[in-house]
């Protein structure tokens, strides 16, 4: 290479062979530029990562195990990372549950001469979630009034319990106050979740050779998935409700019921194509993982729960 040709590093001054420095690794780039230069960089990143998001959604949903194969094989570039993936997928998801959700902030104290009937049997053929949120809430005052020590939290102390039924008289008046709070802190719980479930696959198939790494890509592919699919069931759901034609609603009815079993089905594959286990142990550990997580899940969300209301 011609010495008047020769470029350099604005870092470190060493001689460049390409575009990066082989020493600090900085790119041959300048960022100081023209407004239009940023404008065309801008749209060409966006376009750029707009493929690769449809890239990655489509064996996210649809191929189990697919891309989380990729990546641990060194295909990362086609796909958005997972840790990226699930952060963007979480803010989304949790943003379109807390607006999906009935607005109980009204006052849904139900008259004396009115007995409001158990929530177990309510259709979402015949309830509106808005209807299901006002008995819920209904039911749940009645409750209160008729149990004068309030709701008894078992891990509180005296102290924090009057506080927390001191708290519960104020959310019962304004429940929507404790749901904002509790979606406020629902996404740090799941991604505090998701090493744990990452440690149970670990330990599961601890004979598998393979690092923990390994199974906390499967846990963020495995989490974004779930997320994106609750959204689309939910989406499903409000679209179902919208619809006047008894014959149109029943389909679509049909693939809301295929996007829920789809989530358990698509966990159990997943574990069957990564890690390549005969589908006897394959079962008995997705059994095992399933239980476990789903009362780490269970406990952790009552716990929220009760966060949500000393803290709204």
């Amino acid at each position: 290479m011609d010495a008047s040709a020769q470029r350099y590093c604005d870092n470190c001054n060493s001689a460049l062979h390409g575009e990066f420095c082989h020493q600090c690794g900085q790119e041959k780039k300048s960022y100081i530029r023209n407004v239009s230069g940023v404008v065309t960089e801008f749209f060409g990143e966006f376009s750029n990562w707009d493929t690769r998001l449809w890239r990655t959604l489509i064996p996210l949903w649809f191929r189990p195990g697919y891309l989380s194969l990729r990546y641990v094989g060194g295909h990362r570039v086609p796909f958005v990372p997972p840790l990226r993936l699930y952060l963007f997928t979480s803010i989304i998801a949790f943003l379109i549950f807390a607006r999906v959700l009935p607005d109980t902030s009204a006052d849904v104290s139900a008259p004396d001469n009115v007995i409001v009937q158990p929530t177990a049997d309510v259709s979402p053929d015949t309830k509106n979630l808005a209807d299901i949120g006002a008995e819920i809430s209904k039911n749940f005052q009645q409750s209160r009034e008729r149990s004068p020590s309030g709701v008894k939290v078992s891990f509180l102390s005296d102290e924090g319990q009057q506080e927390f039924n001191a708290k519960l008289d104020a959310i019962i008046a304004n429940p929507k106050l404790a749901i904002n709070k509790f979606f406020s802190l629902a996404p740090q719980m799941m991604f505090l979740l998701l090493p744990i479930f990452a440690l149970l696959l670990k330990l599961l198939y601890i004979r598998s050779n393979r690092y923990y790494m390994e199974h906390l890509i499967v846990a963020l592919h495995s989490h974004s998935f779930i997320l994106q699919m609750s959204v689309i069931y939910l989406g499903i759901g409000v679209v179902q409700n919208s619809i006047s034609w008894n014959w149109l609603a029943t389909i679509v009815g049909w693939l809301e019921t295929a996007a829920l079993w789809w989530i358990p089905v698509y966990l159990l594959l997943c574990q069957k194509f990564y890690y390549k286990q005969h589908w006897g142990k394959t079962l008995l550990k997705f059994w095992l993982t399933s239980s476990l997580y789903n009362l780490l899940f269970i406990s952790a969300v009552m716990a929220l729960i009760v966060l949500s209301i000393l803290w709204a």
